[in-house]
């Protein structure tokens, strides 16, 4: 006996600890019947589409006006670099300046502002490697330092793959149902109150360190750097009551 559409609807409704005490009245079990729960898992490896990698423009000054003034002219540099690359998105992120003192003395008892440092960070992200890795490379050419370059899922792989794997996951609950019914000696079954989990994702990001440069080096010629996509393992676990009749 399937359940009226208005108890289901209470048993939705129904906040969880009031849907624990009152389900044995709400579903009004029949003799013979059995309430199981069951869960089933299913996962699978893709492969990474997505590579983002991080910059940051690091310098220091004398004077705190003339730095900031730097670094402002090179991300503006950084941005429009960016914003010509129609496949690569682009974000700016962290801006910090602070003052600090070489030499601190600690019997001066005060600390005397001898320099400015300063960095801002920008963010890119591109599922066509190519071109973001040689932006990156342009960018790096302009000062710029790498601080994490990796690859992982996008947001559109992602949402597809969950999609795929929960039609498999119903089917396999199903089945199962099905055959914990046949175990019992019982040939109906309900799936109630199914609950889906998507919280299954782990990737294996590949980072990439950022190192300063001096000024030797950032004159010198940088090749682009180099990337290669791995797979990230996505998973979904979905569970249900089944009433078994």
């Amino acid at each position: 006996m399937r359940l009226p559409a208005l108890i289901l609807t209470a048993l939705l409704l129904l906040p969880a600890p009031a849907f624990a005490q009152d389900m044995n009245t709400l579903l009004d079990i029949p003799d013979g019947a059995t309430m199981v729960n069951l869960s089933v898992n299913e996962r699978v490896e893709v492969d990474q589409d997505l590579l983002v990698a991080n910059l940051q423009i690091q310098a220091e000054n004398n004077d705190g006006r003339a730095l900031q003034d730097e670094i402002n002219k090179t991300m503006k540099k950084a941005v429009d670099a960016a914003k010509a690359a129609p496949t690569v998105k682009v974000s700016t992120q962290s801006y910090q300046v602070y003052p600090y003192d070489q030499n601190p003395d600690p019997k001066r008892g005060e600390n005397i502002i001898r320099k400015w440092r300063g960095s801002q960070e920008l963010m890119l992200k591109s599922t066509d490697s190519t071109a973001l890795l040689k932006l990156t490379g342009d960018l790096q050419e302009m000062g710029l330092n790498i601080t994490s370059l990796n690859y992982t899922v996008s947001p559109e792989l992602l949402e597809e793959t969950q999609n795929s794997l929960l039609e498999g996951a119903l089917l396999k609950l199903k089945t199962k149902a099905d055959r914990t019914a046949k175990a019992l000696g019982k040939n109906t079954v309900d799936l109630l109150n199914i609950n889906v989990d998507t919280g299954g994702y782990y990737p294996q990001p590949m980072m990439m360190g950022g190192v300063a440069m001096d000024m030797m080096s950032a004159k010198a010629e940088m090749a682009s750097p180099v990337a290669e996509a791995g797979q990230s393992e996505i998973s979904l676990n979905v569970s249900a009551q089944v009433l078994i009749k």
